[in-house]
């Protein structure tokens, strides 16, 4: 798959990508390496320049905008969250959303034990885009609401790169209980947030650098994800 903008530079070149249901996959790599593109071009945001993206071997341009997009669940580092009560933030308009299932989200995002807690329960407000609200809570309550109708693939783009390590591992707890569930693509900058996931693939200047499991990446120190780990894993003790 290639993909270039209207000026003809490429921006992704032979992309060769498969991710298999239920799969966990890791997307790295250096800023403008290409994996906002890939995640936009799942989204459909895009079309590829040259190739095509397959869903159980059917073109997606070739399934129903809409219906694709109904699919997928995005989560970025910039949230956005409503003046209102916890619930209606989860359940974000959508009456079909019964409390049952706001609670069954909450628990899978690691964030009903806290709601739990508060006086006022999943009835609290928030206030303005969450501010009432730490930034490790925000985070898992908008977790919670791309879980509250399970996806068939929910994107993770760079969740907890500006969380603490105490919210970063509840986050990463919550991603855990999704395993085998649903499929997710984690783009990250905390490397530490993809070595739990089935297959990482390292990006740069719009290829894929590498791809392969943690443990097969983390056991070679030629590997570019060893070395970016290791230089991570310094900075970070």
């Amino acid at each position: 798959m290639v993909f270039s903008y209207s000026d003809d530079r490429k921006i992704l070149s032979d992309i060769n990508l498969l991710i298999s249901k239920g799969e966990m996959i890791g997307l790295i790599g250096p800023s403008g390496a290409g994996k906002t593109t890939i995640v936009d071009l799942i989204l459909r945001l895009f079309n590829p320049s040259f190739g095509e993206i397959l869903i159980d071997e059917k073109p997606v341009t070739k399934i129903d905008l809409e219906k694709w997009r109904n699919n997928i669940r995005y989560v970025s580092q910039d949230i956005f969250l409503l003046n209102d009560t916890i619930e209606n933030n989860i359940k974000f308009f959508d009456e079909t959303i019964r409390h049952k299932d706001v609670i069954e989200a909450t628990k899978m995002a690691n964030v009903y034990d806290f709601i739990n807690s508060l006086p006022q329960g999943f009835d609290t407000i928030i206030g303005e885009r969450g501010g009432m609200l730490s930034g490790g809570e925000r985070q898992r309550v908008a977790l919670a609401r791309a879980l509250v109708k399970i996806p068939s693939l929910l994107i993770l783009d760079e969740a907890t790169s500006s969380l603490g390590s105490e919210s970063e591992s509840l986050i990463q707890q919550a991603i855990d209980n999704l395993r085998g569930r649903t499929t997710v693509v984690i783009i990250a900058y905390r490397l530490s947030t993809v070595t739990d996931c089935d297959k990482i693939m390292v990006l740069e200047n719009g290829e894929i650098a590498e791809q392969g499991s943690p443990k097969e990446l983390l056991n070679n120190p030629s590997s570019t994800f060893y070395k970016m780990y290791n230089t991570q894993h310094k900075s970070y003790s």
